[in-house]
């Protein structure tokens, strides 16, 4: 990973190569630099990011939280769609504001009023309220099967409300049944994030959960139930 600071209309961007992972607190040393500094309004630019996985998230979540605590800005510019995507399913989407062209990232410092998300969704996500049934996949002879709510659904994942979350990249058996649909719906999962009491109180506690597989009837199943179901929100100016 290589990262990068350059300097544009009072506003520090940060440009970042390769994949943010568990190897990547440079990012979280270079923002506290920042900080430290006095320079609060801050883009981290991931136009060449290749991937981020899930320590990955927890680097941007400290870097972010950091700006926060000095009562600074953080936008994110030109976000990958699978990077997107994992952001939806962990409802990280509700907390990162996101451009895709550097010029409006760089005004949206300057403009009054609220701060907005903006958002530029491939995939549709619904919020919804259904029950899932989940234990862990592994060598246990009969695994404790834990009854939940989903918040959130996409073709992605499941975002689970529950204080029974288990641990960051175990592997999950899911069950759900899919309002209107009299099958139950099972598919294979990953925990690819813990809610973050600070940053997420509205879905706390609970875990978002990426699909691993999904059969093409079934992804199909859930993607036309939200296609027929989804609130389509405006694009903020």
């Amino acid at each position: 990973m290589a990262v990068r600071i350059r300097e544009e209309s009072g506003i520090s961007i940060i440009d970042i190569d390769g994949k943010i992972d568990i190897n990547s607190s440079e990012i979280v040393e270079m923002v506290g630099w920042l900080v430290n500094s006095g320079k609060l309004n801050i883009i981290m630019n991931l136009e060449n990011v290749d991937i981020v996985d899930y320590n990955g998230l927890s680097i941007l979540t400290i870097a972010y939280k950091n700006i926060l605590n000095h009562k600074g800005k953080l936008k994110l510019l030109n976000v990958p769609t699978s990077v997107a995507e994992m952001f939806k399913v962990v409802k990280l989407d509700l907390i990162f504001e996101t451009y895709t062209d550097e010029e409006a990232a760089i005004k949206s410092f300057y403009e009054s009023g609220i701060e907005k998300l903006h958002l530029r969704r491939k995939f549709q996500r619904l919020d919804i309220h259904m029950s899932v049934k989940y234990k862990m996949i592994g060598d246990h002879k009969k695994p404790k099967v834990f009854e939940a709510q989903v918040l959130n659904m996409s073709a992605a994942g499941l975002y689970i409300y529950t204080k029974s979350t288990l641990p960051m990249n175990t592997l999950l058996d899911l069950e759900f049944n899919i309002p209107g649909s009299h099958a139950s719906l099972e598919a294979t999962g990953r925990v690819s994030w813990i809610a973050d009491k600070e940053l997420q109180p509205h879905a706390y506690p609970g875990m978002g959960v990426s699909f691993t597989h999904l059969t093409p009837e079934k992804e199909r199943a859930i993607v036309d139930f939200i296609d027929k179901n989804v609130t389509h929100r405006a694009d903020e100016p």
